[in-house]
C-alpha cells in the first residue's frame, strides 16, 4: 500500500526468497565464491549452515543464476522425502525420465544421466533446502549419491543448506561416514550493525527508490538492535515501519516509528523479543581441499606483488609551489623537476599543486583551494553511487582526514561501503577504458582546482565542479593541464583485494575466473592457477577494454572488471542522460 507513496516500483521488504533483492556483503560474497568454486571443481559434497531467517534460501537462488552454463541444476524444496523419492524428485527436476520405480532401478538411471553428462563437459548439482528435517535415511542416501564417481571426478555435486541442527545432526554416529565427506563448509551469520543499514538501503534501491532513504539512522540502529541483524526480522521491521509512516502521512522513518512497528508485530506482548543464539559468520574447507587450494595460492603468491602493482591508495595531497609561501603540514609527497617559483594564493588552507612550466603572466588570484573544496566535490561523486547520507558541511567536516587536514579518501569511502583507488600516473584514454567517474587536478594558475570527471564525449571532457558547475574541455586541453592523477570511486562489486601484498587466495583466483567465465572470456573447467588459460582471459577482456594487455589484475583492470558488472547500476563516463539525473541503484 505504502510503494506509490515512497515512489517504490516493487514492495521492498517482502519476505519471499527474491535473488534480486540479495545483499553481496563480505560473508555473502565469501560463501557464494566458495560454493561455487566447490561445484565447478567437482568437491563433491558442501554444507551451508545459517540460523533461522539469515537468508539460506536467497542465497541459494542467487547462487543457481551464478552457475555457469555447463552446469545443470537441481533444487529440492521438500526434505520429507524418502530415499526413492528423493532420487525421483532430483530425476524430475533434471528433466530425466524415470525408469522404473525402485531405489535400484532410479539410482541406475542417474547414474547413467551423470556418466553421460560427465562425458560432455557438463557438472550437476543438487541443492537440497532444509536439510536439517531430512532423516537418517534419507540423508545417508545423500552419502551414497556422493560415492557416484569415475576414477577422477565427482558425478555428483551435492549442497546440503540448512538450521544448526544440520550440523548436530552430521555428528550422529550412523551418519560420520556422510559427516566426513563434507569437502566445504560455509556458514551464514546474521548482518552486523553497518551491513544491516547497508541492507535497508539496498532493498529500497532494488525497489526503485528515487531519492533519499525515508529511514534515520537512528530508525536503522533500533531497527538493528531489534532485530540482531536477521534479514527476515529486519523486513518484518522495515515493512512494518513504512507502513506507520504511510498511515500518519510523513516521509521519514523515526525510532518512534519502528518502535511503533515493533509492537504491531508483537501483538502487545511485552519483554524483549529474543532471537536464538547468533551464530558468528564462519567458513571453513576440509583438509583435501585446504591442500588443493594451497598448492594453487603458491603458484600465484610469488607473483602476487605484480599483479596488484600500481594499486597506490593515499591522501588527496598536494605540495606547495614555494618554499616560502608553503602552509605548514607534512613533507610533499611529490616534487616537480624543475617548476619556477610563483606565489602563492593567501589563507591558511590554501594547497596548490606542483607544476612543471614557466610561471605565468600576472593575473587576479582566484579563491584559494581548501580541503572543504574537495570534501564538496568528494560528496558529489558519493552521490552518483546512491550515498544519500546526510551530508551538509557539518557532516563533512567530521570525515576522516589526515593530520593537515587533508581528507582522506579511502577512509571515507569505505565508510559508505565504497572502494577508492589512486591513480598517481594514469592517462585520459586508460580513465575512458576505466569508465567511471574520477576526481582530476586540474592547473588554472597560479592554483589548480579539483573538478569531477563525468563524462566524456568524443574529443569533449565534461568536468563538474565543487558548486555543480558543468566545465567542458577538449581532451588536448585537459592533458595539458591536467596533473595526470586521479582518485576513482567504485563499488567492488567481487569485493577482490585492494592490497598490494596481499597474495591472490585461491577464493579470489575462483571469484576472478567465475566472473570472466561469466562474461563469456573463459570457458569451464576452473583453472587451478593463473598462468595459462586465466591470465590469457584477462588479457581478453583487457583488449575489449581497450586496456593495456599486459595481463596483470591491477587497479585499472579491476575497476574496468566491476565497472562491467554493475552494468546499468553503475555511473560511468559514457552515461548519455543529463548529468545529475541519472537514477542509482546497487548492483544486483
Amino acid at each position: 500500500m505504502y510503494e506509490a507513496y515512497f515512489s517504490l516500483e516493487d514492495p521492498p521488504f517482502v519476505l519471499t526468497p527474491d535473488p534480486r533483492f540479495l545483499l553481496r556483503s563480505k560473508g555473502h560474497h565469501e560463501i557464494l565464491a566458495s560454493l561455487l568454486f566447490g561445484i565447478t571443481s567437482q568437491k563433491g559434497l558442501m554444507a551451508l549452515i545459517g540460523d533461522v531467517g539469515t537468508g539460506k534460501t536467497t542465497l541459494c537462488r542467487a547462487l543457481l543464476r551464478e552457475l555457469p552454463d555447463d552446469v545443470q541444476s537441481a533444487l529440492v524444496l521438500n526434505p520429507h522425502l524418502s530415499d526413492s523419492e528423493l532420487i525421483g524428485t532430483i530425476l524430475d527436476d533434471l528433466g530425466v525420465e524415470r525408469r522404473g520405480a525402485s531405489r535400484g532401478e532410479l539410482m541406475t538411471t542417474l547414474s547413467q544421466y551423470l556418466l553421460t553428462a560427465g562425458s560432455e563437459g557438463k557438472t550437476v548439482v543438487v541443492i537440497v533446502d532444509e536439510a536439517q528435517q531430512m532423516s537418517v535415511e534419507s540423508l545417508e542416501q545423500i552419502r551414497l549419491l556422493s560415492n557416484l564417481e569415475t576414477a577422477t571426478r565427482k558425478l555428483l555435486q551435492i549442497v546440503l543448506v540448512g538450521q544448526p541442527e544440520l550440523e548436530e545432526k552430521l555428528k550422529l554416529r550412523e551418519l560420520r561416514q556422510l559427516d566426513q565427506r563434507v569437502a566445504i563448509r560455509c556458514y551464514l551469520g546474521p548482518l552486523p550493525k553497518k551491513e544491516t543499514f547497508r541492507y535497508i538501503e539496498h532493498r529500497l534501491r532494488i525497489a526503485g527508490l528515487p531519492g533519499a532513504v525515508p529511514f534515520t539512522r537512528s530508525a536503522m540502529a533500533r531497527i538493528h538492535r531489534y532485530s540482531r541483524g536477521i534479514p527476515r526480522v529486519i523486513n518484518m521491521v522495515c515493512d512494518r515501519a513504512l507502513m506507520a509512516a504511510f498511515s500518519t502521512r510523513v516521509r521519514e522513518v523515526t525510532p518512534a516509528l519502528v518502535t511503533t512497528a515493533i509492537g504491531n508485530l508483537e501483538g502487545g506482548r511485552t519483554g524483549r523479543r529474543r532471537h536464538p543464539k547468533s551464530w558468528m559468520p564462519r567458513h571453513g574447507l576440509s583438509p583435501a581441499t585446504i591442500a588443493a587450494c594451497a598448492l594453487a595460492g603458491l603458484v600465484i603468491a610469488g607473483g602476487a606483488t605484480a599483479y596488484w602493482r600500481g594499486w597506490s591508495p593515499r591522501p588527496f595531497r598536494s605540495v606547495a609551489m614555494s618554499k616560502a609561501a608553503a602552509p605548514a603540514g607534512p613533507a610533499a609527497v611529490a616534487t616537480p623537476p624543475a617548476a619556477a617559483p610563483t606565489p602563492a594564493p593567501t589563507g591558511p588552507a590554501a594547497a596548490p599543486l606542483p607544476v612543471a612550466m614557466a610561471a605565468p603572466a600576472p593575473r587576479p588570484l582566484p579563491a584559494p583551494v581548501t580541503w572543504d573544496t574537495v570534501r564538496a566535490l568528494l560528496a558529489r561523486a558519493l552521490r552518483l553511487w546512491g550515498v544519500n547520507d546526510d551530508l551538509t558541511a557539518t557532516a563533512l567536516a567530521a570525515w576522516p582526514a589526515a593530520s593537515d587536514g587533508a581528507p582522506d579518501i579511502e577512509a571515507i569511502a569505505a565508510r559508505y561501503q565504497l572502494a577508492a583507488t589512486f591513480l598517481p600516473d594514469t592517462s585520459l584514454a586508460e580513465l575512458r577504458a576505466i569508465g567511471l567517474p574520477a576526481l582530476v587536478e586540474v592547473l588554472e594558475p597560479p592554483t589548480w582546482r579539483p573538478y569531477l570527471m563525468r563524462r566524456v564525449e568524443g574529443e569533449t571532457v565534461i568536468l563538474v565542479g565543487p558548486a555543480g558547475e558543468d566545465v567542458r574541455l577538449q581532451s588536448d586541453g585537459l592533458e595539458a593541464t591536467w596533473t595526470r592523477s586521479a582518485w576513482i570511486v567504485w563499488r567492488n562489486v567481487d569485493l577482490l583485494p585492494s592490497d598490494p601484498v596481499q597474495a591472490m587466495s585461491p577464493t579470489v583466483l575462483a571469484t576472478l575466473a567465475l566472473r570472466l567465465q561469466k562474461l563469456g572470456y573463459l570457458s569451464p573447467p576452473l583453472p587451478a592457477s593463473y598462468e595459462g588459460r586465466l591470465q590469457q582471459a584477462v588479457q581478453r577482456f583487457q583488449r575489449d577494454m581497450q586496456l593495456s594487455e599486459d595481463g596483470i589484475v591491477g587497479p585499472r583492470t579491476t575497476m574496468a572488471l566491476a565497472r562491467v558488472t554493475g552494468g546499468r547500476f553503475n555511473p560511468t563516463l559514457t552515461d548519455p542522460r543529463p548529468l545529475g539525473t541519472r537514477p542509482v541503484n546497487f548492483p544486483r
